[in-house]
């Protein structure tokens, strides 16, 4: 069986119900490190992820999302908008569901792996999304804001900063070249941002004032 033929099987299994099989099928190829998934690969992987965290039990979302992780950790980034959608949505369905069962020492080498793959990730996006105020490059700010709120109690400074300083940007540059609805689209995004930074360290400082 080839590799195009392995996702296909993985998919219908995947759809099927039979994850654990669905991740057998392509293990060998997931299993390298610095995988280049083209775009219909990237969109299976997506329909596993999803198909895994959502079929699982309460007491088995935990292992369900460590499971899933290693399709997603030491990809290579491909400039493709379609791909790193996909990508973000995956990587953000894991670690926002994992916050609610990592503890203690374990959520701190969560929020490292995070930062590891948005390192990544805002790479690869400022060369698909050149201008700060594109939408599709806002959303991965989106989404690593979200998950600043979600890891506040160990996420560092400078993921703080990041957010907050590419949404300032994107601000400044205005409307620039886009169409109205993008436009209304990436000032909603800024606003997200904004909001999800100012609430973390809102609640961060009760945090720490509590302690």
């Amino acid at each position: 069986m080839d590799r195009t033929q392995a996702f296909e099987k993985a998919k219908s299994l995947a759809e099927a119900g039979t994850l654990d099989e669905a991740f057998e099928a392509i293990e060998k190829y997931t299993s390298e490190d610095g995988i280049e998934y083209t775009l219909p690969e990237m969109q299976i992987i997506n329909i596993i992820v999803c198909e895994k965290l959502t079929s699982c039990s309460f007491e088995e979302k935990k292992d369900a999302c460590f499971q899933c992780l290693p399709l997603l950790e030491g990809v290579k980034m491909v400039k493709s908008a379609e791909w790193l959608e996909l990508y973000i949505d995956a990587v953000y369905d894991v670690f926002s569901k994992l916050s609610r069962y990592a503890r203690d020492e374990e959520r701190n080498e969560v929020w490292n792996r995070i930062k590891e793959i948005y390192y990544e990730l805002t790479l690869a996006a400022k060369k698909v999304w050149k201008e700060k105020n594109a939408p599709g490059g806002l959303e991965v700010y989106v989404s690593y804001a979200k998950l600043v709120k979600s890891y506040l109690d160990v996420a560092d400074e400078d993921s703080f900063k990041i957010c907050e300083t590419y949404a300032k940007e994107a601000k400044f540059v205005g409307k620039g070249t886009l169409e109205d609805e993008d436009f209304r689209d990436a000032k909603k995004s800024i606003d997200t941002i904004n909001k999800m930074i100012t609430d973390a360290k809102h609640e961060k400082e009760l945090i720490q004032d509590s302690d």
